[in-house]
C-alpha cells in the first residue's frame, strides 16, 4: 500500500502544481445553478485557488474516510475478543 501511494502520490501533486501554475487567470466560482452570467451568490477567485482547495478538501475527505474505517475495524476486533482480554490463567499442577 505504501508503494502504491510513492508510485501515485508524486505524479497526482506534480499535475496539480503544473494546473496552478498554468491557471493563475480570475474566474467567477458561482453558487447559482440558475444564473450564470450574473450569479447571486458568486466571487472572483484564481483558478489554481478553486483546484487547490478541491484538492485539498479531496485529502481531508478521504483521510477522515480511513479514520472512521479505521475505528469501525477496531470496534469490531474489540468486539469479538474474548471477555477475559488475554491468555487464560496457568493453573497449578494440583488443578486449582
Amino acid at each position: 500500500m505504501k508503494l502504491l501511494r510513492w508510485i501515485l502520490l508524486p505524479p497526482v501533486v506534480l499535475l496539480a502544481m503544473v494546473l496552478a501554475v498554468a491557471n493563475r487567470s480570475t474566474v467567477t466560482f458561482s453558487l447559482d445553478p440558475f444564473d450564470p452570467e450574473t450569479p447571486a451568490l458568486g466571487i472572483d477567485v484564481p483558478l489554481f485557488l478553486i483546484v487547490l482547495v478541491s484538492v485539498l478538501f479531496g485529502i481531508l475527505a478521504g483521510g477522515f474516510g480511513a479514520w472512521a474505517q479505521a475505528r469501525r475495524k477496531a470496534a469490531r476486533i474489540k468486539a469479538a475478543a474474548p471477555a477475559g482480554g488475554g491468555l487464560p490463567a496457568l493453573r497449578n499442577a494440583d488443578g486449582d
